[in-house]
């Protein structure tokens, strides 16, 4: 049996997995070596498996549990042998906590994935990538790299195409964010699952520019068309010495749509226009002048209201227009979209990896239509039982590769479980798709395999709370399914299926009532929602302005900060809360109140002054000759290096800079030859210490991301910069949830959590996409002419509601309705006793189009049945003063303090972060040259003899010396030294010429000469009148052999058919130079 709990917010529905798997247990000790758990995010499941050992403990010691008579009642055992038989479980598991099989579902499909490892054609020790920004990045950057191409040419103009269009629409110059928006689409299941036909279609290159010829025939017809019927009707006027107007409107008149319609606008025609069809007195007013009259209705009679209707008719059926410049429109995406899934296949085949949000689609690939014993006999395990949590985060692709297995399980009476809600599905984002839990469930399994509870009670909010929400979502459903019917009205679907979207939004929400259980009967809570008005300023200053009046009135009435949650719609929401809050705590000071805050969402690391200063800095020491960037670093080093309290008042200012200090450029310069993480580290060591302490976690966090991204990918100090502006940026410093703060978070992040206190600053959003947000879908063209390709991308829009995609554009529709109903549902019933929201006043009430007009528009209405089926509904609007523009129900409440609730966390603060230079490491000497060699003068010597062999000018001596120091060869002291001798060497008068520059130099090159024979000089310096040969000696003795040998180099190069040619025995450490 399959057992499918829909279990609404604050249900239990953790507690009721707990006891169906303690149940399983109980039946067979050994069963969580067979039983598979799976819920979406780590955090729950560790909270799974926690619960559940927490529980079997709880049972065993002896303490009270609401399990015991569950468990007596269904085994027939009486309570000290439930608790026996917990202790034995619990020991079992606890020896074989490996086999303890609870996992998110990704890491379930990896498990799984690994053992069809040859069927993918993935090698083995493949690496699995998260960082999906990351690839597409690269994907992005190899893209542009092969524009130059011949092969492609077409691609440059998709691209050309596609950067005019987002400059039309108003966007940027941005190309590559541009591009990476649009290329997250590959990201999609309703691309992946036909990316395979994609490619085909794209291959297929004079099929394509047919097909995209055919359309643009069907839009110059069209348009010509239209243009023609123009020219007709304004024909007829001038017949007669007609104006448009001379009729009805005046300036006004509908028949101005004449010259429109000649200019090329293809809008529809007006109502006022389309009624005049067979209708003489619509077109006069009773003011008309008889004679007027007459001639008007000559016209009318002799082609004008012909025109007029062929205009009505052609507009009325303009369905293969309104596709063809739908398609046209996007048509580009496809290319490009193309091109980047291949450059994304080739990163994984180059780097052996694999793409976290590929796992599911390459799996279904392989095991779709498989059965469950050929997947259970590749992987190794057995499972008799499945529980999947949180169902309604589900994809279709995730659900198609559990089909197989939960079908096998339940061939064999086997029971399984499911839990979900679809109204907390609000991660469609990443293929979610609630539908499989409203509808699909009962099309994939019998009746008989079926089983379906609904969860009533809420265990988690206080009774005004329940009331509220259970009223608010009861009413805010209707209006948007009537809205939504409004948009269906008008469209060109049939009326089947408009059946099928009519009461689709009230289904969802059908099972929305909840009952109080007798505990929570005298808790009352507090709701209270403001109304800013939007007149005087933005409205949400204003809701952040009220919140430290609000937090402050909380702990008067004895809440912790760590009761409080403020949830907010996105992480930029966040920050502006954040940054209020800290801003006030700065400005008034108070031995009663905190305002101190922790957030995921709101700490962004690029937020830090001193992480921007370092990402700055490494910017210029990218092209250190742009002076852009360095006066942008000193910009960012005055705001991140605060100078002490000024003397006239302790304010801090900040240092005002035109250059950096003459020993930080030098230093500066030092480091731009190092390693990306060298060179971060090098800028950390410069500049720690003038650091704030409050900005140690942050330079910390970079440093982990620095050293994190150069173990990953390339040490590319450009390739990191365009990784932090694309991704890193948006990276938030992660905090211990322990601590007495209020915590700031999104709603999506707040999904299974609840909170004493909720705050919702910000309430509201669009209930449809935002016009500048509107998103791709991927259709079906399924309707000739258009059905050449088996996908196209179009974007979302009502004009679609006009094509063969009407049904694709309704489905999106809903879902968005859907998607932001649900989020508020989501964020309103995390709160346990009080819940405050601020939200503006809409400017027209009686129309709705985003949340704040939905949740006013819920509030005031009065005219609902406030019975259903036994379900007593709590009248909103008698607790709603319009006036105010203040809902209110229940009283401030004073929280009931539980022992210990209150005991102090124990704060470690982060100390002061400490770098140790590479010079004073342990270091691997990568060269073993003279480790034999106890004299130290003659390792002096092999080491000089092998620098200047490096060395062509002066200019060279530090880089030659710095080589031996990064090789381990010398540490930083020894450089310094040996570059100060270098430097005085060469300045001596002889010598200096032969630094300078003006020869062309030969550094231990073979003189070839004889049978294969060969003399190798030390350096010969080749001018245009002469040539001069170089041999170091670095003994403290002269030799004549010395000479003999410089008389064959000598010799040997003036039979090169160089005349004047002199040689020079240089000894070093005699401070000699000998001619030869």
């Amino acid at each position: 049996m399959l057992t499918v709990y829909r279990a609404s917010a604050g249900a239990g529905k953790t507690h009721k997995l707990t006891g169906e798997y303690l149940k399983l247990l109980f039946a067979s000790p050994g069963a969580y070596r067979r039983i598979l758990a799976v819920t979406f995010t780590n955090k729950a499941t560790d909270e799974m498996k926690g619960r559940i050992v927490q529980e079997l403990y709880t049972l065993s010691s002896g303490q009270k549990s609401d399990y015991v008579p569950v468990l007596s009642s269904r085994f027939g055992l009486d309570e000290a042998q439930v608790r026996a038989q917990a202790r034995k479980v619990l020991i079992a598991i606890l020896h074989d906590y490996s086999a303890f099989n609870i996992s998110t579902i990704d890491r379930f499909f990896q498990q799984t994935m690994r053992a069809f490892t040859r069927e993918i054609g993935l090698q083995g020790g493949y690496a699995i990538e998260m960082d999906q920004e990351l690839v597409l990045t690269e994907a992005i950057d190899n893209l542009l790299a092969g524009l130059e191409k011949p092969e492609n040419k077409e691609l440059l103009g998709w691209l050309l195409r596609f950067a005019s269009d987002k400059v039309e629409e108003g966007g940027g110059w941005n190309l590559r964010k541009d591009i990476a928006a649009l290329s997250r689409e590959v990201f999609k299941e309703s691309y992946k699952a036909f990316s395979a036909d994609v490619a085909k279609d794209i291959e297929d290159k004079a099929a394509l520019e047919s097909y995209k010829n055919h359309l643009f025939a069907i839009i110059r017809s069209v348009e010509a068309e239209a243009r023609d019927l123009g020219r007709q009707g304004q024909v007829v006027l001038d017949q007669y010495g007609l104006q448009p107007s001379d009729f009805k409107g005046g300036s006004r008149s509908p028949l101005h749509y004449f010259a429109k319609l000649v200019a090329g606008e293809m809008k529809p025609p007006s109502d006022t226009f389309a009624n005049l069809a067979d209708n003489l007195e619509g077109c006069f007013t009773a003011k008309t002048e008889s004679g007027m009259r007459q001639i008007i209705g000559c016209a009318f009679d002799d082609g004008l209201n012909d025109c007029i209707k062929k205009i009505n008719t052609l507009f009325g059926n303009l369905t293969n227009y309104y596709t063809a410049k739908e398609i046209v429109r996007y048509y580009y995406a496809l290319g490009i979209l193309n091109d980047i899934a291949v450059q994304i296949a080739e990163y994984r085949e180059e780097k052996n990896v694999m793409l976290i949000a590929d796992t599911t689609e390459l799996l279904s690939k392989v095991v779709g239509g498989s059965e469950a014993p050929f997947i259970y006999e590749k992987t190794g395990t057995q499972v008799d039982h499945y529980m999947i949590d949180e169902f309604q985060d589900t994809s279709g692709m995730q659900w198609g590769n559990f089909l197989p297995l939960l079908s096998e399980s339940l061939s064999h009476n086997r029971d399984n479980l499911i839990v979900g809600d679809v109204k907390q599905s609000i991660y469609r984002f990443r293929n979610s798709d609630w539908k499989l839990l409203d509808e699909q469930i009962r099309y994939d399994f019998s009746p008989e395999q079926l089983r379906e509870e609904t969860l009533k009670d809420n265990w988690r909010s206080c009774r005004c709370i329940v009331d509220f929400n259970n009223s608010l979502f009861t009413i805010a459903p209707a209006l948007l399914q009537n809205l939504f019917n409004e948009a269906l009205d008008g469209s060109s679907l049939s009326d089947v299926q408009k059946r099928r979207y009519c009461t689709k939004i009230m289904t969802a929400y059908d099972q929305s009532f909840q009952r109080v259980p007798l505990p929570f009967q005298n808790k009352e809570g507090h709701i209270r929602v403001e109304f800013i008005s939007q007149e005087d300023q933005d409205w949400k200053e204003e809701a952040v302005d009220r919140l430290p009046g609000v937090l402050e009135r909380l702990q008067d009435n004895g809440y912790s900060l760590k009761d409080i949650a403020v949830l907010v719609r996105t992480n930029r929401e966040g920050a502006m809360v954040a940054d209020s809050l800290l801003a006030y705590k700065e400005e008034n000071p108070s031995d009663i109140y905190k305002y101190d805050i922790i957030s995921d969402e709101a700490l962004f690391i690029s937020s830090s002054p001193a992480v921007r200063f370092l990402i700055a800095l490494l910017r210029y020491l990218r092209n250190p000759g742009d002076r852009t960037n360095y006066r942008l670093a000193l910009f960012a080093y005055t705001l991140a290096v605060p100078e002490a309290d000024n003397a006239s008042g302790g304010a801090r200012d900040f240092i005002p800079l035109d250059e950096f200090p003459e020993e930080l450029n030098r230093a500066l310069h030092g480091l731009s030859n190092h390693s990306l993480y060298e060179m971060t580290e090098g800028l950390f060591r410069l500049f720690n210490d003038r650091f704030p302490d409050n900005e140690q976690v942050f330079v910390q966090a970079l440093m982990d991301m620095v050293s994190e991204f150069t173990q990953r990918e390339s040490v590319d100090i450009s390739r990191f910069l365009q990784w932090w502006d694309d991704t890193g940026s948006r990276k938030t410093i992660a905090t211990p949830d322990a601590q007495n703060a209020i915590r700031i978070l999104t709603i999506h992040k707040s999904k299974g959590l609840g909170f004493k206190v909720v705050i919702v600053p910000f309430g509201d959003w669009e209930i449809d996409h935002k016009p500048s947000k509107q998103p791709v879908l991927w259709c079906h063209p399924d309707k000739t002419p258009f059905n050449q390709l088996h996908l196209v991308p179009v974007r979302y829009g009502s004009v679609l509601g006009n094509t063969i995609f009407a049904d694709d554009y309704f489905n999106e529709k809903l879902h968005a309705f859907i998607d932001n109903l649900n989020t508020l549902y989501v964020a309103f019933t995390r709160s346990k006793e009080e819940l405050i929201v601020f939200s503006p006043k809409p400017k027209k009430p009686e129309k709705i189009s985003s949340m704040s007009d939905l949740l006013w528009n819920g509030l005031s209405t009065d005219g609902y049945d406030s019975t259903r089926e036994g379900e007593s509904l709590l009248p909103l609007a008698s607790h709603f003063d319009s006036e105010s523009a203040v809902f209110e129900l229940g009283s401030w409440w004073h929280p009931e303090k539980k022992k210990n609730e209150d005991r102090p966390v124990t704060e470690i603060p982060m100390q002061r972060i400490h770098s140790v230079s590479p010079d004073d490491r342990l270091q691997l000497r990568l060269h073993g040259k003279g480790f034999f060699f106890d004299n130290k003068e003659r390792k002096h010597g092999t080491l000089m003899h092998e620098v200047l062999s490096r060395i062509h000018t002066k200019a060279d001596i530090r880089q030659a010396v710095e080589g031996y120091r990064v090789s381990g060869v010398i540490n930083r002291e020894e450089a310094d030294v040996l570059c100060g001798r270098l430097d005085a060497l060469l300045d001596k008068q002889l010598v200096a010429g032969w630094y300078d520059g003006t020869a062309r130099i030969l550094n231990e090159v073979d003189i070839l000469y004889g049978k294969g024979l060969a003399k190798r000089p030390d350096r010969v310096m080749i001018y245009d009148d002469q040539v001069v040969v170089v041999d170091y000696k670095f003994g403290q003795k002269e030799s004549k052999t010395y000479i003999s040998q410089m008389k064959e180099y000598v010799g040997l190069i003036r039979q090169m058919d160089y005349k004047q040619v002199t040689g020079y025995i240089w000894y070093v450490e005699l401070d000699k130079i000998e001619a030869v």
